[in-house]
């Protein structure tokens, strides 16, 4: 089961526990909107997980429905389970920039004329990992669609 599937399954759940609660509670979802202050289509949504809902919404279910945070813990768990799954999707799309990266500077260190070395370690913006700063020098006669190699290629 992929990261969003999960994502998905765990909103269903949330949303039949609250269509629950609100069932225990003897209230349509006309009446749980009116209290929660939303729409009745928004807490039809979140009953049926077709679309998230911001913390709000479930901070005000949980004080309409007197649970205790209950539902607010659960939409919280789903927040967490997402920005993990988005931050090792970053992680995973850094690593293979770096390899890219790697590949490319080995290729480029191996390459008569051409100067590549390591010029700092930073931290990833995205994921927040150690990263390695790359740079490559490379002479202008060796860039396609330079002069030199243009007038190169013709008296070649």
């Amino acid at each position: 089961m992929s990261d969003s599937d999960s994502i998905a399954a765990m909103g269903r759940e949330l949303g039949r526990q609250l269509a629950a609660l609100r069932r225990e509670a003897g209230l349509t979802q006309h009446g749980l909107a009116t209290l929660a202050g939303f729409s009745r289509s928004t807490v039809s949504m979140a009953e049926i997980g077709r679309q998230s809902q911001a913390r709000e919404f479930w901070e005000a279910c949980d004080q309409a429905l007197d649970t205790g945070g209950m539902l607010t813990a659960g939409a919280d768990q789903i927040d967490k389970v997402r920005v993990a799954g988005q931050r090792a999707a970053a992680c995973a799309a850094q690593e293979a920039r770096e390899a890219r990266a790697l590949a490319a500077f080995t290729a480029a260190r191996d390459h008569s004329g051409v100067s590549a070395g390591v010029t700092g370690v930073q931290a990833c913006p995205h994921c927040g990992g150690e990263v390695t700063v790359l740079t490559t020098l490379i002479p202008t006669t060796l860039i396609p669609g330079t002069a030199s190699v243009q007038e190169a290629l013709r008296q070649g």
